[in-house]
């Protein structure tokens, strides 16, 4: 029997809009259920600059769309990341291009930065926080975010969390460590710190997910939960504020995607397939992000 053509293509459109809304409904699994408070303090913060401290270009993925909304909001805005390679900075520059004014880099080689490269330790794995300073060339890496620091003179500082590092990756938990001590020694004063972290729900799904899909890959799946033990903590830190980023959702968006495809898919374990949707349909979804405040 011959199907008349109206048919099929509203049979099509109909299996189409489905499978979209599956879609969304299995991603929307990973979006934070609780709420905070909006924040409130950015906006009165007298000077306007704003630096963003990591260890690794691709960290600041979980802040890219409150960069952008200062930046739009008149803000000067930079990020500081060690050095990677001159082919992945400059990506890294175009990347920022449109969410930030100015991209610094610490010029550390690899083997300054660390003293275990030869024992074939995964440089992802967390290890002891009195084994950092130990493995890791700190006062070598202090000296050089210092000066940095001090160049760009921000009244708030942007890092990932000290405790977990998001998810673990030692470098992630001593630069934010870094920032914090020298807050506290007064060697920099920002008025304030924001953590980048995740809620509960978002880091336990996500990190689920992600110990999931790297058991099916042959691999232990069981690096958070170590990172956890041998930090001693439950995960991130819990939020104390929520920005909603949703006006900035092109600018985040085209920021995930101007990345190498290797780079992308490390981005995707910890956005879930960000690559999927349309940038207003994913931050409609993940709409907000989520800080840790200490005020200086």
């Amino acid at each position: 029997m011959k199907i008349p053509k109206l048919t099929l293509v509203l049979t099509l459109l109909m299996l189409a809009a489905a499978f979209a809304c599956e879609s969304v409904e299995d991603v929307r699994q990973y979006a934070a259920i609780e709420t905070y408070p909006t924040d409130t303090v950015l906006a009165m913060v007298p000077v306007k600059k704003a630096l963003i401290v990591i260890a690794h270009d691709d960290d600041m993925c979980a802040i890219a769309g409150t960069a952008s909304l200062l930046n739009k909001s008149n803000w000067e805005v930079g990020v500081l990341s060690l050095y990677r390679t001159s082919e992945r900075n400059a990506a890294h520059i175009e990347a920022c291009r449109n969410i930030l004014d100015t991209v610094m880099f610490v010029d550390l080689k690899p083997e300054q930065i660390r003293n275990d490269r030869e024992e074939n330790r995964k440089g992802y794995y967390a290890v002891p926080r009195d084994s950092l300073n130990i493995i890791f060339n700190r006062q070598l890496m202090e000296d050089e975010y210092l000066r940095k620091i001090r160049e760009f003179h921000p009244s708030v500082i942007f890092t990932l969390d000290n405790e977990m590092g998001g998810y673990g990756h030692p470098e992630h938990v001593l630069v934010s460590q870094i920032v914090v001590d020298l807050a506290a020694e007064k060697q920099i004063q920002p008025f304030y710190i924001y953590q980048s972290v995740y809620t509960d729900h978002m880091e336990n799904s996500i990190m689920k997910r992600h110990a999931a899909r790297m058991k099916s890959w042959g691999f232990p799946g069981d690096e958070w939960d170590q990172a956890k033990q041998i930090y001693g903590v439950k995960g991130m830190p819990e939020p104390t504020v929520q920005i909603n980023i949703q006006s900035a959702a092109k600018e985040k968006m085209a920021y995930l995607r101007s990345y190498e495809e290797r780079e992308r898919k490390t981005l995707g374990f910890f956005i879930p397939e960000f690559e999927k949707y349309d940038a207003e349909e994913y931050f409609q979804i993940f709409d907000r992000e989520f800080f840790r405040v200490i005020k200086n």
